[in-house]
């Protein structure tokens, strides 16, 4: 048996339900750092070949995928990031720089 991941309700097979994904990248505001010398870069780069590449690909991307119910997905989309108190409306979706 198949259920949503946010309420528990049950989704019987051929009923209606929404597999929403969320995409989580890294962003880039097109500024850099003040440059440094060439020993802060070799430094830099020493220390990303000790890190685990899987720590390092999900710094800079993620995707994670959730089975809901409709009553959920109109949930989530009205209120992705969990802003609303008390019934209290967010706007529209979000907003990139």
């Amino acid at each position: 048996m198949i259920f949503c991941q946010r309420c528990g309700a049950e989704l019987p097979p051929g009923s209606l339900k929404y597999l929403v994904t969320i995409h989580v990248t890294a962003d880039f505001d097109g500024v850099l750092p003040a440059e440094g010398d060439r020993e802060d870069l070799e430094a830099f780069m020493h220390q990303l070949d000790a890190e685990d590449p899987v720590s390092l690909e999900n710094d800079v991307y993620q995707s994670q995928g959730y089975l809901l119910c409709p009553a959920c997905k109109r949930t989530v989309l009205a209120d992705p990031l969990g802003l609303a108190r008390d019934g209290e409306d967010v706007g529209e979706g979000g907003r990139v720089h």
